[in-house]
């Protein structure tokens, strides 16, 4: 009963919020379109009738005349909707998507907080598993290891970067780390966040648009130590930060006293687009690799993270590839479908057709709204079936909106796109119209609607722009509306996606053309062991190119080439200062010589058996995708692209209960949602980590109280005296045990409750010195040891208290003679282990 009344009264506080929401930003619109889309918004949130009286509201007679227009009538100072159910423009399944739901539909169950959580937030437990295996991961990660984490949107990523600065300068107020973001818009949000959060109050973020005395202050500050948490881009990384960044992974016994940094954990945010980005416009992340070795050469231990929300199977491979051989490596893969949203998808013959019914869904679609086009700008030519943001934004601007605004590649100007972001923030834009970039990672949780006006180049892409609605975890729509023609050379939106999706590779004859103009360039050759090093100059242009020296296009193009060069292992990009007098340059070490044999023809064999494999998962993914989008009643949308986008091993993937397939079926949405996570841990016992004086292997404690019901904080105190770090503890004693440990000199303080091993049958244990407080009861107390026991077992080299009666019957058998060797002990022995373990400190 509790549980319904709290959720009833979670609903009606989100849906009086949304409603002052709305009602603030209709105070401050204008225009009689921005106005009434606003008031339908309104409407739809008060049950479909409003009365304009009882909200001091009042509509003029341009409002009374286009109210029709956004499905809208007036009748004696109510305002209502209209009953459209049968009006053609709407797309299929729009009004089932767009009934109000006041429910919170991301359930995931709270998990028990740890010391660590406890000392550094304000927050009381984690949102979900994910949250806490990564961050468990992290906190007892091996010097100089990789962890790849696959976690949902809304379990709180940015903790876990955040943690990891606050933990570490607890011990080393120097310690600093370092944050990859791939935009400019994620990297301020990031900043804004992090500078309200005590301890991090001096965290910066590098971008392109600071002027250079801002920029230099901000590196003298990280390198002097002052800078918790630093955010750049990847192209900045390897630029002007890169010698700061080389200085912080210094010994401090090497470098002057002042420059006191000490990067502990590099970080990469969003980590799933160095595949796409990486391999065509944005190459720097590609290079990031090399960066790494360096960094590593001045500090072996330096840690890398990498973050997303999705990770498809290419994703995945090249991130393997790239960071998981130089050291220890671990993957927790956490992801769980996206419940939250409604989907609408449909395909359309013509633009004609679908601009209708894209006017219709703006104009009566929930804000905050995300519309995205695949194209910035118009590609000219008649007879084009698709629609550029460019073009679109126009045309909403032409039919009255004002709340608008546009955000492409195009929009260069960086105060310009910085007041973008600050305005979508402060809720002064209802709607963005954009390319792929916009959002990624900028924790705005009240968007209500995302668009597609095309269809995306692959279910990645799709699945991560709907994930920018519904960030709280309540209702979002989803609506994709795009062009598919049976016409061989008509333009459309599918024909597009194919386009996007395998035209960014290097057909072979202009890679071999541009490797040449590379090679005739080069200077600076010298050997280093068997391999010969060189400088290659990126604005060497191949002879059939006509191009200005310098075209940032013709650049890209050549790191294209050396990066795929070096996925195929034929050489390595050395990370070296890239601007030299305003030109261009890069340092490889040649791992394969054969390349300079212009006979040789077994080496681009390699480089395009490679290029091709890529461009082949690439375009099958999309045949997939395309496939699933053209008849979206036939499976379920979400289960289907969560199974394209993973390598899981999940055994059931329930429907979503809200796409047109589990519509058309009746499907009921999931009522829980069971986050994963907590299977992982580093196979590795890090000895010396963690000081303790009891012997490897378990042992039994008589507990003063076996009840914990008046003993608990004595007991805590002394096993934790004696170096245990890591407690599983009754379900109604763990938040104590927490809170505990938070006070109390232990570095790690994790802490599982019962029922969260008894619920997830793959949660795993982190290899720590470890107590495990058995319950009274002797069935429960089986229980629990039944299902760790073989972790017992494994862990036979690390220290391990089990606290319980000895005389407790387990499998009719006492404890004390089936868990270990040596004779039980009363809880008292603790204290002298203790206090001999603080004599040798």
């Amino acid at each position: 009963m509790t549980l319904v009344s709290d959720a009833s009264r979670n609903a009606e506080i989100w849906l009086q919020t949304e409603f002052e929401r709305q009602k603030t930003a209709l105070s401050h619109a204008y225009s009689v379109n921005d106005r009434l889309a606003l008031l339908r918004s309104l409407v739809r949130l008060n049950g479909g009738r409003l009365k304009l009286n009882n909200e001091a509201l009042h509509l003029n007679s341009e409002e009374l005349v286009a109210l029709p227009r956004h499905g809208l009538i007036h009748e004696f100072g109510i305002l209502r909707l209209v009953d459209e159910r049968r009006d053609d423009r709407a797309p299929a399944g729009f009004w089932a998507a767009e009934r109000l739901d006041v429910n919170l539909r991301r359930t995931f169950s709270d998990h028990t907080p740890d010391a660590t959580l406890l000392r550094h937030t304000a927050f009381g437990s984690y949102r979900a598993a994910a949250q806490k295996s990564s961050l468990r991961a992290l906190l007892t990660m091996p010097s100089g290891g990789g962890l790849m984490v696959c976690m949902p949107t809304g379990s709180g990523k940015s903790m876990i970067f955040q943690l990891d600065a606050l933990g570490s300068r607890s011990r080393n107020p120097s310690s600093c780390v370092a944050v990859i973001t791939p935009t400019v818009s994620l990297a301020l949000d990031h900043v804004r966040a992090l500078r309200t959060m005590s301890g991090l109050e001096k965290s910066a973020a590098l971008t392109g648009d600071l002027k250079g005395t801002e920029r230099d202050a901000d590196l003298n500050a990280f390198r002097r130590g002052e800078t918790p948490i630093l955010l750049l881009s990847p192209e900045i990384a390897l630029g002007s930060a890169r010698q700061a960044l080389l200085e912080a992974a210094t010994d401090p016994e090497e470098k002057p006293q002042s420059l006191r940094a000490q990067l502990r954990t590099l970080f990469i945010d969003e980590a799933h687009i160095i595949e796409s980005w990486g391999r065509s416009f944005r190459p720097d992340f590609q290079r990031l690799p090399a960066l790494v070795a360096e960094l590593r050469e001045r500090n072996p231990a330096l840690n890398v993270v990498l973050l997303s929300a999705t990770l498809p199977p290419a994703a995945r491979c090249i991130l393997r590839s790239a960071y998981g051989h130089s050291g220890p490596w671990l993957e927790i893969d956490a992801a769980i479908p996206r419940y939250e949203h409604d989907l609408v998808i449909q395909a359309y013959g013509s633009s004609a057709e679908r601009d209708l019914a894209l006017d219709f869904v703006i104009d009566r679609a929930p804000r905050p709204m995300i519309v995205y086009t695949s194209l910035a700008v118009d590609p000219g030519g008649s007879g084009d079936d698709r629609v550029s943001a460019e073009s679109l934004f126009r045309r909403l601007r032409m039919r009255g909106y004002d709340r608008i605004a546009l955000f492409t590649g195009q929009v260069t100007d960086s105060r310009e796109r910085q007041q973008i972001v600050a305005d979508w923030a402060a809720e002064r834009i209802d709607i963005v119209v954009a390319t792929s970039a916009f959002g990624m990672g900028v924790d705005k949780p009240n968007v209500r609607t995302v668009v597609h006006a095309c269809l995306p180049e692959g279910p990645a892409r799709w699945y991560q722009e709907i994930g920018r609605a519904a960030r709280d975890g309540h209702q979002g729509l989803a609506i994709c509306l795009f062009t598919s023609s049976e016409h061989r050379q008509a333009r459309d939106d599918v024909r597009t996606a194919y386009s996007q999706a395998t035209s960014s590779w290097l057909t072979r004859d202009v890679a071999e053309a541009r490797w040449n103009a590379l090679f005739q360039r080069r200077s600076k050759v010298r050997w280093s062991g068997p391999n010969q090093q060189m400088r290659l100059d990126l604005d060497s242009v191949r002879e059939d190119l006509r191009t200005r020296v310098g075209s940032d296009l013709n650049r890209n193009w050549n790191m294209s080439l050396l990066n795929l060069m070096q996925r195929a292992h034929v050489l390595e990009v050395l990370a070296i200062d890239e601007k030299v007098g305003g030109k261009a340059f890069w340092d490889v070490e040649i791992k394969e010589p054969t390349i300079f044999d212009k006979s040789a023809s077994g080496v681009w064999d390699q480089i395009f058996e490679l290029r091709n494999a890529e461009q082949q998962v690439a375009k099958a993914e999309l045949d997939d995708f395309v496939r699933l989008m053209r008849r979206p009643e036939k499976q379920c949308i979400i289960r289907a692209v969560f199974e394209m986008l993973g390598e899981r091993t999940v055994k059931y993937i329930a429907p979503c209960g809200r796409c047109p397939a589990c519509r058309s079926s009746n499907v009921e949405p999931p009522h829980t949602i069971h986050s994963s996570g907590l299977e992982r841990t580093w196979p590795e016992y890090q000895i010396g980590d963690v000081a303790t004086d009891l012997p490897p292997g378990a042992t039994l404690i008589n507990p003063v109280d076996p009840t914990y019901e008046t003993g608990l904080e004595q007991l805590i105190r002394r096993l934790a005296t004696t170096g245990m770090e890591q407690f599983v503890a009754p379900d109604d004693h763990a938040g104590s045990v927490a809170r505990l440990l938070s006070k109390l000199p232990v570095r790690y303080g994790f802490v599982l409750s019962h029922a969260e091993l008894r619920n997830d049958p793959l949660a795993a244990l982190a290899l720590v010195p470890t107590a495990i407080l058995l319950p009274f009861n002797g069935e429960m107390a089986a229980r629990i040891l039944s299902r760790l026991w073989q972790w017992i077992e494994e862990a036979h080299f690390m220290p391990l208290v089990v606290a319980a009666r000895p005389d407790l019957r387990i499998r009719e058998r006492r404890l004390d003679q089936i868990l270990s060797r040596r004779a039980p002990y009363p809880e008292e022995v603790l204290d002298s282990l203790g206090s001999n373990r603080g004599a040798t400190k």
